[in-house]
């Protein structure tokens, strides 16, 4: 840890985390206003005292529609990690460690896959299958499966013909413990730079969907849906675009300083 902390890219990156998880946490205990109450008297309302981030064009305080937005945000992405990395994994590890046939299905399809822009992947199933948060991470989590399979196949090579892994089947120990017990902890710093660099990817993804109106439907606050609802906006109340639009980047570039500052150090 006292290298990570030394990396200054991973030292900026965690502090600009620290920043929004803070805020994420209090907003699981404290949300200033409902984020649905409508006041049309008061709308599109500088900051003050009473609103500190000011009011959206309906009268809702911005300030708890970004504190419940970087829920949905962070909920978004973690499960697309998730499920991204649990899957990247079962497939980058067998087909690494196995080869053959196995490994050029697995390969052939992620490389099809890779063909295509994620973003446009995500809006064909979208198209497909509907709106909502449920389609929305169900696609986001196909779009990073490849980046995690190909890391972990790639480690999986370098090591399933290592002296230790040879020592192991020697020692009468299976594949599978090979795999899982022996191998892949050494593939944790790769993943866990990976996982960070494809959380700030499905929250970019993410809010441009939502700003596209195919990711996460109103009246479910999303960073996206802000910024597609404040451009209208952007001569009347700038600070209604300017603020989503900061919360995104903050949460883009902590996560990506944080896996560049892994990778940095691991190598």
């Amino acid at each position: 840890m006292k290298r990570y902390l030394e990396n200054g890219s991973f030292l900026f990156g965690l502090i600009l985390l620290s920043f929004l998880l803070l805020v994420l946490f209090t907003s699981l205990f404290y949300i200033p206003y409902d984020t649905s109450a409508i006041e049309i008297s008061n709308k599109l309302a500088v900051p003050s005292s009473s609103h500190l981030l000011g009011t959206d064009q309906f009268g809702r305080d911005i300030l708890s529609r970004v504190m419940k937005g970087l829920q949905t945000s962070f909920s978004i992405g973690l499960l697309v990690v998730a499920i991204g990395l649990f899957f990247g994994i079962l497939l980058g590890s067998f087909s690494g460690y196995y080869k053959g046939l196995l490994d050029e299905v697995v390969m052939k399809v992620i490389d099809a896959q890779m063909a295509f822009p994620g973003i446009l992947v995500a809006m064909m199933l979208i198209a497909v299958f509907g709106n909502g948060v449920g389609n929305t991470i169900a696609a986001l989590a196909v779009m990073s499966i490849p980046r995690f399979t190909r890391i972990t196949r790639s480690g999986f090579i370098k090591y399933r013909e290592s002296e230790f892994v040879k020592a192991e089947r020697v020692r009468g120990n299976g594949n599978l413990r090979i795999m899982f017990l022996h191998i892949l902890p050494l593939l944790r710093s790769e993943l866990v730079a990976t996982a960070s660099l494809s959380f700030a990817s499905a929250v970019m993804s993410e809010s441009g969907l939502s700003y596209l109106g195919l990711g996460v439907q109103p009246p479910t606050p999303s960073l996206g849906t802000m910024l597609s609802e404040a451009q209208d906006y952007i001569f009347i109340a700038p600070w209604y675009i300017f603020i989503p639009a900061i919360v995104i980047t903050l949460m883009v570039m902590g996560f990506n300083l944080v896996g560049d500052g892994i990778q940095e150090v691991s190598s």
